[in-house]
């Protein structure tokens, strides 16, 4: 596995630093020319800072390492929110005098980079060995940019981090600051605990709000008692400035007659592929995914593959084309060998001062001299292997504790041991070999293997299926079309005719100004949807045609503009179930005053007609009662003594007379609630840091210049 595929392995270490998320984008080739080619440089500016074009390509030139498979508009979205929040953070960390010192670099470097997580550079305590890392670097900065591409590229990944690491200290001292002295207390974390693991079992009657407004003949609701209401709480009824869309969404997807074309060529290309004997070069010319050197057990196929190679298991074998969605996919055998899947084996290290994880002083050279020597006294006579082991090998735990037996090696794990192949059939049980690894020399012996089995290596060709230009066109046609016939329609009839079209549809979002997304849309466009809708020249009715990047068409409705404040009729739906709530509970009081005097369940059951559901258990926590979440009643039941009735609970679907029949408490020592705290801290923070990006955009001035490169 090389360095970069171990970094890829550990991308959660990029969300790490101040809990946001990370980004990426892919780049098509317009918008790449569009980059260069325009006079402006700057993509946005936030406060006035600049966004420029060589950040936005630097963060996918580092990143797009490691987001692969993700769609183009959900990465630009996520890039252009990073360096949002990266450029506040930092402002308001140089406002407050915040300033990085070179400790603080390395200290990022060795603690929380991407290469802190490297198993190769770490020490034997796990930590970054900052020589290990330098030596990296040197040898870096010496590769050749024409024998080692993949060097090449590790050479973009390190300017990044170097670059961007100051940026995000600062942004984590800032963090860190606000952040300081926000700690859940123990009794905090003591209830949290006790709320988790209290239970109480209840015998309780249920009845609905429905039936109680029926048979006391509760549905009027006078005027007068509304407008008293609102009077004496008017601080209630303030709201924000929300505007209400609707999309129809028209996808770009490729015609029949693209499909017959593309089948064509597919056909074509198969045959090619069929005959050609550089199968190394015809992957990497013609297919969107690069050439896999490995070597397969049938298990760990595809299903697909699996069928063929029981019926077609020959060199040269060829999987026709076959296409799932928008993908196509052929493939042909190119390779085939007999491979035991895991091998028991043994070995003796000799490390030296370059290798990973080595505190021995030795040269490479010297160390390369030691291991030939043994390895040729082990070709004349083996029977003096473990004797070696225990006094010639680097590896002193292992040597000592198990005669230097590396396990049971799985093929699959593609554990790295160098040019001897030791799962290779043509390797047998007892054999010895000599190896290198980023550990120094191996002198490996195979204790035993398990049966080989067939393994294939596969050229595999993937080609995706998209629009042509013509098909496009004749889209966008459609679109202009559908548009000018129903801009004017009201917005009922403006979503059942784009359902009659076949368009996607998405009914009624309410957003706000400072909001970057919008819920079940999720494309690059949103923040230019929502900026268009909160327009002082827009007015309910309004339509307007937006493109993404993937040449979908999204049309928008602004069917309402919700101003600050609430609509009496507004007022009045949500208050009526309120005050008819309150008469609820003064009719049920005066029942109960006149009725239940011992307040005895049966009675109530009775009277009310109704059956006592009995020995339901509750808990304080999640709080669920007839299958609803019902927090009063359940906090209620948690106080009363066993077998007392409550009084009448109005719940959140109706009311509710409870008796405990037990109390459940929990039992664990207060040494055991530091977990709790652990976590509540941990939501604690995550929640703070979601409000200071919120807060922080809704008071700056953010100009999003994107729409010019698209």
């Amino acid at each position: 596995m090389n360095f970069l595929e171990k970094i890829r392995k550990n991308t959660w270490i990029l969300f790490f630093l101040i809990g946001i998320a990370m980004f990426a984008f892919i780049l098509d080739p317009h918008v790449l020319f569009k980059f260069f080619s325009e006079k402006s440089s700057i993509f946005g500016k936030v406060n006035g800072e600049n966004i420029s074009i060589k950040e936005y390509v630097d963060c996918f030139q580092f990143l797009k390492q490691f987001r692969q498979g993700e769609s183009d508009s959900h990465l630009k979205k996520e890039t252009w929110n990073l360096l949002i929040h990266e450029k506040l953070l930092n402002q308001q960390a140089m406002k407050l005098g915040i300033q990085n010192t070179k400790k603080d670099f390395w200290d990022a470097i060795s603690r929380q980079s991407i290469y802190s997580y490297i198993p190769e550079l770490q020490d034997n305590f796990g930590k970054l060995d900052l020589k290990k890392f330098q030596l990296y670097l040197k040898n870096l900065e010496n590769a050749s940019h024409v024998s080692h591409s993949q060097m090449e590229i590790e050479k973009n990944v390190w300017s990044y981090e170097k670059n961007s690491i100051p940026k995000r200290i600062l942004a984590k001292k800032y963090v860190e600051m606000l952040m300081y002295g926000l700690n859940t207390s123990l009794i905090e974390g003591e209830l949290n605990y006790k709320e988790k693991n209290f239970f109480s079992i209840i015998d309780y009657i249920f009845i609905p709000y429905s039936e109680i407004e029926h048979k006391y003949n509760m549905f009027l609701i006078e005027k007068n008692e509304i407008k008293n209401f609102i009077r004496k709480h008017k601080f209630l009824y303030k709201r924000e400035n929300l505007r209400s869309l609707s999309f129809a969404i028209c996808r770009s997807k490729p015609s029949l007659e693209d499909e017959k074309n593309m089948k064509n060529k597919m056909e074509k290309l198969f045959h090619k592929f069929k005959s050609t004997n550089k199968n190394y070069m015809f992957v990497l010319t013609k297919s969107e995914k690069p050439f896999d050197s490995n070597f397969y057990f049938k298990n760990n196929l595809p299903p697909i593959l699996q069928n063929f190679v029981v019926k077609n298991n020959k060199i040269g074998s060829m999987f026709s084309p076959i296409k799932e969605n928008n993908t196509y996919v052929m493939a042909k055998i190119i390779g085939k060998k007999m491979i035991s899947d895991s091998v028991l084996s043994s070995h003796i290290l000799i490390s030296h001062k370059e290798a990973i994880r080595s505190s021995n002083k030795r040269t490479k050279k010297e160390a390369e001299e030691i291991a030939n020597k043994i390895y040729k006294i082990l070709q004349k006579d083996p029977s003096k292997f473990e004797e070696l082991v225990i006094k010639k090998s680097d590896d002193l735990i292992n040597a000592k504790k198990n005669q230097g037996s590396l396990g049971w090696l799985k093929y699959n794990e593609q554990n790295s041991i160098g040019k001897f192949n030791i799962f290779d059939s043509e390797n047998k049980k007892r054999m010895i070999g000599l190896t290198e690894t980023k550990f120094g020399y191996h002198i490996i012996r195979i204790d035993d293997k398990s049966i080989p089995k067939p393994a294939y290596q596969f050229a595999v060709i993937v080609k995706t299926l998209i629009p042509s230009k013509k098909t496009e066109d004749l889209l966008y046609s459609r679109v202009r079309k559908f548009f000018g016939k129903n801009k004017h329609h009201k917005l009922n009839t403006f979503i059942n005719n784009a359902r009659k079209e076949g368009y996607e549809t998405i009914f009624l979002k309410y957003v706000r100004s400072s909001q970057w997304d919008i819920d079940d849309l999720k494309t690059e466009v949103d923040k230019e949807i929502i900026d268009w809708s909160f327009d002082k020249n827009r007015k309910e009715g309004d339509c307007h045609i937006f493109s993404t990047s993937n040449k979908d068409y999204i049309i928008v409705y602004l069917s309402n503009i919700q101003k600050e404040g609430f609509s009496m009729e507004e007022i009045k739906n949500n208050l009526i179930p309120f005050l008819k709530r309150k008469k609820i509970n003064r009719l049920l009081s005066n029942i109960e005053k006149r009725k239940f005097f011992t307040r005895n369940l049966e009675e109530i059951a009775s009277y009310f007609s109704k059956k006592i559901r009995k020995n339901c258990k509750i808990n304080f926590y999640d709080s669920m009662v007839n299958d609803y979440k019902e927090p009063k009643v359940v906090g209620s039941a948690s106080s009363l003594r066993l077998y007392e009735t409550s009084k009448p609970i109005l719940g959140e679907k109706g009311v509710f007379f409870v008796r405990p029949s037990r109390h459940i408490f929990p039992s664990k020592k207060p040494s055991y609630f530091s977990h709790e705290i652990e976590m509540l801290n941990a939501l604690l923070r995550k929640k703070m840091l979601e409000n200071i990006g919120n807060v922080l955009i809704k008071k700056s001035i953010i100009k999003d210049y994107r729409k010019h490169f698209q």
